[in-house]
Formats: C-alpha cells, sequence, structure tokens
C-alpha cells in the first residue's frame, strides 16, 4: 500500500512537472500572430460559451456587457481568446463559493482604443502581490492549482498586440 501511494504520488507530480514544462516552452517561445480583422465582441463570447458549464457548476452568474458599435480590431483572435479564457478561469478560481463575473467590452473613440474588462466578486488579490502579478510563477493559487505563468503569457500576448493589460 506504501509503494502503491508512493507511485502515484511520483505519477501526479511528474505530470505537474510535464506542465509546468510545457507552459514554460510556450512562455519562452512566443507563437507567431496571425493578425486580421476580428469582432472581439464574437471572441469574447466565445470565451463564455466554452466556460459556461464550469460557470454554472460553480454558481456562478455571468453578465455580458458588450458594445455593439465596437469596431473591428486587428488582432490574433486565437491569442485574445487565450487571455480571456485564463481570466475567466482565474476568476471562477477565485469564487469558490459562486459569485458574479462581468465580461465587458467598450469603446475609447478619443484615443482609438478598445477596452475588455473581466471583472468578478472573489476574494482579490492580497496588495502585496499586485506588484509582481505579472512576472512568472507568481500565483496566490493552493499548491498543485496553478504555477503562476498564465497572466505572464497574457501579458506578453496583449503586449504583442501593444496593448496594456492591468
Amino acid at each position: 500500500e506504501e509503494i502503491k501511494s508512493s507511485l502515484e504520488l511520483i505519477e501526479n507530480e511528474s505530470r505537474r512537472c510535464g506542465e509546468i514544462v510545457k507552459n514554460l516552452l510556450v512562455f519562452a517561445r512566443a507563437a507567431p500572430m496571425n493578425p486580421e480583422p476580428a469582432d472581439l465582441n464574437a471572441v469574447l463570447d466565445r470565451s463564455a460559451r466554452l466556460v459556461r458549464h464550469q460557470l454554472e457548476i460553480s454558481n456562478i452568474q455571468l453578465q455580458l456587457e458588450l458594445d455593439r458599435a465596437l469596431p473591428l480590431v486587428h488582432c490574433d483572435a486565437a491569442h485574445i481568446e487565450q487571455v480571456l479564457l485564463a481570466l475567466i478561469m482565474n476568476a471562477i478560481d477565485a469564487m469558490p463559493r459562486g459569485g458574479n463575473l462581468w465580461l465587458r467590452t467598450r469603446s475609447l473613440p478619443q484615443s482609438r482604443q478598445i477596452e475588455i474588462q473581466v471583472r468578478d466578486d472573489g476574494a482579490g488579490i492580497p496588495p502585496e502581490v499586485l506588484p509582481r502579478l505579472f512576472e512568472p510563477f507568481v500565483t496566490t493559487k493552493e499548491s498543485g492549482k496553478g504555477v503562476g505563468l498564465g497572466l505572464a503569457i497574457s501579458k506578453n500576448i496583449i503586449e504583442r498586440h501593444h496593448g496594456v493589460i492591468e
């Protein structure tokens, strides 16, 4: 029984190490971008549909606030979707007892920018973590729940699109 338990632990930790290495490779080798005109509302809606079941079982109410006058944006929609999914999954993790998740788009015509806002009423981020939030391996999740690369990768993607994430 002790050997079986040890082997299961080795298997689980090996799998976790493999995920860390895979994420490091993704982080170190930025995938090529394929920018083209995209409807960010459609990207946001697709991201929300991908996690709808997870939202339901987590008792999280989704509030979509989409600016219907949003212009098309020259971007790699798949990369933007990756960022949105990372932010949405972080929001879900931050609300283990349920809550609300707001996904909002709006056009800022004065600055010729588009804003995407992902907001939740989860526990929040400790103030001492905020200055390092986008650094690799910084995480507020319990051990084994994340390696702290999601936001670092997201920041890289957004910066490659000449955007800002905060």
